[in-house]
């Protein structure tokens, strides 16, 4: 019997091309400044034909990894490129919960452009919206499987809303617990904790991250203490935050499983109202969006950050 040769020439594991191996996305919030994620993600997937693993979502990334769990790119640049603000962004001042916004009215537009059925049915990766469940004290990390045994903590588009009720911008999500025997999960937006759990997408097989953050290296460098600019600098802070929690884990414990992590990030900054959607500026950003991606998808290394 020959032997089986140990001998070989190719690039080790942890030098193969991004792309080449299980790969997450993971997608930050922002609200409007998710218009130029959108577009990251339409470039890499129809101009650079990658498919992810993987996607984990925050607030409005996670309904850009809806998007993409349906493989619905029209959608994404329908969406970003035309903005229908009038659809979801309905005011509604309270104070019992303290809010700007109707929820309500952001669920009836995302169940009309975002197909559970169809989502179920295409099995095209694992998706994770994340939110905090303040009924509960926890970061809830949904698990949606491409498997047809595997896990599916629906209702898909309650997940994805309460990954995006921004605190005092939006109600809490009052969603059904996936136990019928505990009481309801009141949901906010994710970023308020910051954390993931990338360790359950690295036990099922993902190597390799993408981390899609919204904000720009300038930006993370500068920090402002105007009211506005103070603000805009602790929403800095917590998006960073999720990637270095996020990594935690495996700068230590996970390092034998050869885990890489790739930062992408604006050329610029988006200089964007965040909850205003307007259609001019969302449009420049998705385009930009596209634009970014395929410049770094032709050299990522110099963004690895792990």
């Amino acid at each position: 019997m020959a032997q089986i040769s140990t001998n070989f020439d190719g690039p080790s594991l942890e030098q193969q091309p991004l792309g080449s191996r299980p790969f997450a996305y993971v997608l930050s919030g922002g609200a409007a400044l998710g218009a130029w994620q959108g577009g990251v993600l339409c470039a890499l997937s129809q101009e650079k034909g990658w498919n992810a693993h993987s996607v984990i979502g925050t607030s409005a990334g996670a309904i850009n990894g809806a998007a993409y769990l349906q493989g619905d790119f029209d959608l994404l640049k329908e969406l970003w490129r035309s903005i229908p603000r009038g659809r979801f962004m309905k005011r509604s001042l309270g104070f019992s919960p303290p809010r700007l916004f109707s929820l309500e009215s952001v669920k009836e537009y995302l169940g009309e452009v975002i197909s559970e059925e169809r989502c179920r049915q295409g099995r095209r990766c694992w998706f994770y919206p994340v939110s905090v469940d303040i009924a509960h004290g926890e970061t809830l990390q949904s698990e949606f499987s491409p498997e047809s045994e595997g896990p599916w903590q629906g209702p898909l588009i309650d997940k994805i809303v309460g990954s995006m009720a921004v605190p005092f911008v939006f109600p809490p999500a009052r969603v059904p617990h996936e136990d019928p025997s505990k009481k309801m999960r009141v949901l906010v937006d994710g970023h308020v904790t910051s954390r993931l759990s990338l360790g359950a997408l690295a036990l099922r097989g993902v190597r390799d991250f993408v981390f899609v953050n919204v904000i720009s290296h300038k930006e993370m460098r500068t920090s402002s203490y105007s009211p506005r600019g103070f603000i805009s600098t602790m929403i800095h802070q917590l998006l960073n935050a999720q990637v270095d929690n996020g990594l935690e884990p495996f700068r230590d414990g996970f390092k034998e499983l050869g885990i890489r992590a790739f930062l992408l990030r604006p050329s610029r900054p988006l200089a964007m109202s965040v909850f205003k959607f307007d259609k001019r500026e969302c449009r420049d950003a998705f385009e930009l969006g596209e634009r970014d991606a395929v410049l770094w998808g032709e050299s990522p290394n110099g963004t690895q950050i792990l």
